[in-house]
């Protein structure tokens, strides 16, 4: 698969080196998951992962006694974090889950990689390589990888049920590696025990959904995840689609977007109960709430004033939620959404919207407001010469001179 020439991008020195203090004292190390299947697609590797045969204490004692640093991250699954030139590496002894409970399981380690690999979800994410680039492939993972064809090993209906965010992982690797073509069984085992996606936490819907959607032909793979997105949050509209529609480029989309992409998933709501269920970032909590504050019936006005509140890099974001939001709201027609979205993106072009310095900020000093009309367009004429490079602290401290140098 023309793997070979990439190979010293994963057998680098630091992981040989690994490699090589567990076997030398006495155990097997193989690499294993995520960076093989990348090495073999050619596509950029991240972390590396690492199953031998010693256990997590012998680990321990193996990198604790030559001082390096050592994390007990999954201690009671095997798994034991070591920082090596600042990079963490995950070993984890090779086991089998005697019991699964989606994130937690009864496990019973062994000396045998096949019997690890079997409890692996898919058949890609199942093959091991040795320090000499010698692979292992127990479940003809390597064959799947060439055809893009994302199998789960064994059962799915098992696989599926010993974790439930396997759901969405399948739709994701579907996305990522599968050229989102779904299997029509793993879809109705899918379908069928969809309403135990609830029994995830938030958390780690939110993770798998965010990875999901920062691709920008996401669009594709909604149609099969459709009955679980209903699950989820009682869908009415598909806001990625309306986007489509509306032309907007989805690869000027950032991750953390997942509202524009899904701004009628949570009717019932509010801003508040929403992030303190998903814990979204703060630049998010914020654009949030404008989902839920903005008044549509003055929607160009409102907009104006938020647009004003918001960062520049957000702007885009909003615009063109704004647009899909009121689309879905069928409170007015296409074309004068599309010209509602042409009248923002050009104030959002405009001088004034990018000076975030406001007369508030000099609330705590007495002045007139004539004088405060003064020190804003002395200000304001300072930022406009520094080519718009200055931020409020900045701005303000600007001000701060122009009214001590004028008592």
């Amino acid at each position: 698969m023309g793997y070979q020439e990439k190979i010293s991008d994963l057998l680098t020195e630091d992981v040989i080196f690994i490699l090589n203090k567990i076997e030398n004292a006495g155990y097997e190390a193989r690499i294993v998951g995520g960076a093989v299947r990348n090495l073999l697609m050619g596509i950029n590797i991240s972390d590396v992962d690492i199953a031998t045969t010693a256990l997590p204490n012998e680990i321990k004692m193996i990198f604790g006694e030559s001082g390096m640093k050592v994390v007990p991250s999954g201690i009671n699954y095997g798994t034991v974090t070591i920082i090596y030139h600042d990079i963490p590496y995950e070993i984890t002894t090779l086991r089998r889950d005697i019991k699964n409970l989606g994130r937690k399981a009864i496990v019973e380690f062994t000396k045998s990689f096949e019997v690890d690999s079997e409890r692996r979800d898919f058949t890609m994410n199942a093959i091991y390589m040795d320090k000499n680039g010698r692979m292992y492939d127990f479940h003809g993972g390597i064959d799947d990888i060439y055809m893009k064809k994302v199998r789960f090993i064994g059962n799915p209906s098992t696989r599926i049920s010993e974790d439930f965010l396997r759901i969405l992982r399948y739709f994701r690797f579907v996305s990522y590696y599968g050229n989102f073509e779904c299997d029509a069984e793993y879809l109705s085992i899918i379908y069928s025990v969809k309403e135990k996606i609830h029994l995830l936490s938030y958390e780690r819907i939110q993770n798998e959904l965010l990875k999901i959607f920062e691709l920008s032909d996401a669009y594709r793979i909604i149609p099969a995840m459709r009955p679980v997105l209903d699950e989820l949050f009682a869908l009415n509209q598909n806001p990625l689609e309306i986007a489509v529609e509306l032309g907007i480029d989805l690869s000027s989309i950032e991750k953390f977007c997942l509202l524009l992409k899904f701004s009628s998933l949570f009717p019932s709501l509010n801003a508040k109960e929403l992030n303190n269920r998903y814990k979204f970032p703060k630049r998010m909590k914020r654009l949030l709430a404008l989902h839920f504050d903005i008044n549509t019936r003055r929607y160009e006005n409102t907009a104006k004033i938020y647009l004003k509140k918001i960062r520049e890099e957000d702007r885009l974001f909003f615009v063109n939620w704004l647009a899909v939001k009121l689309c879905i709201e069928n409170k007015v027609s296409k074309k004068q959404i599309l010209k509602i979205r042409e009248k923002l993106f050009n104030f959002c072009n405009s001088e004034y919207v990018d000076f975030y310095f406001r007369a508030s900020d000099l609330v705590n000093y007495n002045l007139s407001k004539e004088k405060i009309k003064e020190v804003m367009k002395y200000t304001k004429s300072i930022w406009i010469s520094s080519e718009k490079d200055l931020s409020v602290k900045n701005c303000k401290k600007i001000a701060e001179n122009f009214i001590e140098a004028d008592k």
